[in-house]
């Protein structure tokens, strides 16, 4: 077998050695020949810390592939790989990381059974977020993204869920082309709690909406989201599904209130009945007031949480015509249709911080009364 070359570091190149490069190396060969070895998570983190972006570009050809060749095979925690992976691939942007791995290679990694070739995949297109250049690269390849809504609302593995709900969510912030006068691009950053958050971003430069008119505008994509939702038998899957999709809207409605709460396809999204057309008819309804089963006491608090979450966010996300309408009309329907959701709401300012009670409980007077 060929020896391999660990690249060497001077300080005439600006670079220190990294300590333990060697051992990674030969460990790294280790797990390729024998997938059942333990993974040596200090050594990966030692490496990992040591990483900077002068130092990475000479060692992505020695230790990525490796990389790839485990995570895509390996049963145990990928995190340390995982974490390595990111790490090296953290000055690339999207394009340059589609000449490490194309459509077809990313596709086989998040249709694998495997949740470390999931998380690998999708640390890939997680790049697509870096630019709105970088999303509308993403949107020509539509296979790619109908495989991350899969992955976000059909994996089992609740890592790989969050981790799609992540990206999907970073990628649709980028891709916004909402612009609010004097505030740049709304946005809820996912730094809070890594899926919705409440801290508002003021994004400068717009995107160019193709990721969005994919999912919105796209028929085979409203009905994939649809389907996996709500399929004939609704299964532990399916639960999972839609507590997912709840999870990400409020998100969304912050970014584009027009898109998620409009739609071409009504046939797909049909409302219960008349009484829910003042709502407005658009995803966020239809997942809002049809989707759940609330005679499930814990799918029944799974929504009532995603009506407390919903009037949080949009309450500090700005003023704007299209919101406050969205935001009313579909949470007094909701509330005047359910008597515990309207009490839950009510107590919501005395479960909050202090700082925002008053505001709140003025916020939810002004939509129920």
């Amino acid at each position: 077998m060929t020896e391999r070359v660990v690249p060497e570091y001077s300080m005439q190149d600006g670079n220190l050695p990294v300590t333990g490069l060697s051992e990674l190396e030969a460990h790294l060969e280790e797990l390729v020949n024998d997938a059942a070895t333990p993974f040596n998570a200090k050594l990966f983190d030692d490496v990992e810390l040591q990483l900077n972006e002068s130092n990475i570009p000479p060692l992505l050809t020695t230790l990525l592939p490796p990389l790839t060749t485990i995570l895509k095979q390996t049963t145990q925690d990928p995190t340390p790989l995982l974490s390595l992976a990111i790490k090296l691939l953290s000055p690339l942007n999207f394009a340059r990381c589609l000449t490490i791995a194309d459509p077809e290679s990313l596709l086989a990694a998040l249709r694998s059974p495997l949740p470390g070739a999931n998380l690998l995949a999708l640390a890939i297109i997680h790049k697509a977020a870096g630019t709105p250049a970088d999303a509308a690269i993403l949107s020509t390849i539509p296979d790619v993204v109908e495989e991350v809504v899969r992955r976000w609302l059909d994996s089992p593995d609740v890592g790989v869920g969050e981790r799609s709900a992540r990206v999907l969510g970073d990628i649709l912030e980028t891709d916004c082309d909402v612009i609010v006068e004097g505030e740049g691009v709304n946005g809820a950053s996912a730094t809070t709690n890594g899926i919705l958050g409440n801290e508002l971003v003021k994004r400068r430069v717009p995107g160019h909406a193709r990721i969005w008119r994919l999912l919105f505008l796209d028929r085979q994509f409203i009905t994939l989201i649809t389907t996996l939702c709500r399929p004939e038998t609704i299964d532990r899957q399916a639960t999972l599904a839609q507590g997912r999709l709840l999870r990400i809207l409020p998100r969304l409605a912050v970014l584009n209130p027009r898109a998620v709460s409009t739609t071409p396809f009504p046939d797909i999204l049909s409302l219960p009945d008349t009484s829910a057309e003042p709502a407005g008819h658009g995803l966020l309804q239809w997942a809002a007031l049809t989707l759940v089963d609330t005679t499930d006491i814990l799918m029944h608090l799974s929504l009532v949480d995603f009506y407390e979450t919903f009037v949080s966010i949009m309450r500090v996300a700005g003023n704007s015509a299209d919101k406050d309408k969205v935001v009313r009309d579909l949470v007094k329907t909701a509330a005047d249709r359910d008597d515990q959701l309207k009490a839950s709401l009510r107590g919501l300012p005395d479960r909050t911080v202090e700082e925002e009670a008053v505001p709140l409980a003025r916020y939810i007077s002004q939509i129920l009364d």
